[in-house]
């Protein structure tokens, strides 16, 4: 069983609605433990591709990939705030007149305030004092981060609206199915096509530069510039693409048909009462 796509955009509504309203605890908690789950993912992908040789290629990449959906299926099961799925769902609510604009702006902002404390949190502790990242790992670190920071704030925008698209559909995959299985498959197949493909995700990349900036081969400059244009590129591709376009299609298209669609029942009904309205007037020849 699974929700149609209709019902989807009702469903995503309804949940922004219900995280824009959260109380601040409730954000901290969540948005804390989203951090978390991302960044011990962050670390599970880096200790598996650590000691691949160069030769292996993409297969490289591939190995990665398929390790790092774990930290998004985990909180969308168990529970956690992630700033990109909120750029849709929050976002969402807000075309539908359910939340302010005040609201919306409170939720992103203290969420991606408590994913950055839970994923550098991991990187400092679970990552740089755990001896985690060490050894054979730390060049794999090194290599990652300075990969985060290589594009150009253009590049890194355009990746970070690419990012959001396919987490956001494996957010809404998820919201889709009814079963632990289906979300689970949901969930994954976009989240490890983005890791595939290079693309940039905000809350992972502050676990994956910060872990960098730890082994001493990133600065905290090219870290900070780094996430102001993902994170708007991920609010471009969560919030005003897929969101956007999924609200245009499903309750701004459907509501002019089916408001045309009334007013055509209204005529249809109006000629079956009065048949005599829809033929021209005419003087009786005994007047």
């Amino acid at each position: 069983m699974s929700l149609s796509p209709k019902e989807l955009v009702d469903e995503a509504i309804k949940r922004g609605k219900v995280k824009a309203n959260y109380s601040f605890i409730t954000i901290a908690t969540l948005g804390m433990m989203a951090g978390v789950f991302i960044a011990l993912a962050g670390v599970a992908m880096i200790r598996t591709m650590g000691t691949m040789p160069a030769s292996w290629g993409t297969m490289t990449n591939l190995m990665g990939a398929l390790m790092f959906p774990f930290g998004l299926i985990c909180l969308l099961l168990v529970g956690g705030e992630l700033v990109t799925g909120n750029m849709f769902v929050v976002t969402m609510a807000l075309y539908a007149k359910e939340i302010s604009v005040k609201q919306w702006a409170r939720n992103l902002f203290l969420v991606t305030v408590f994913n950055f404390v839970g994923a550098v949190g991991v990187a400092i502790f679970f990552g740089y004092y755990s001896k985690t990242l060490d050894g054979h790992f730390l060049e794999r670190t090194i290599a990652v981060a300075q990969g985060r920071i290589a594009d150009a704030p253009l590049q890194a925008f355009l990746s970070g609206i690419a990012c959001n698209i396919l987490v956001c559909t494996g957010v809404y995959m998820n919201m889709a199915s009814k079963d632990f299985i289906g979300k689970i498959v949901g969930t994954f197949l976009p989240v490890a096509g983005f890791v595939i493909a290079g693309y940039q995700h905000v809350v992972a990349n502050m676990f994956l530069i910060m872990a960098g900036i730890l082994a001493g081969g990133v600065t905290w400059g090219a870290f900070l510039n780094n996430l102001l244009f993902v994170w708007l590129g991920n609010l471009v591709g969560g919030g005003l693409l897929l969101g956007g376009l999924y609200f245009l299609a499903f309750k701004v298209g459907m509501k002019e048909v089916a408001s045309e669609t009334s007013h055509d029942q209204v005529l249809a009904s109006s000629n079956e009462t009065y048949p005599n309205l829809s033929e021209p007037f005419s003087e009786s020849p005994n007047q």
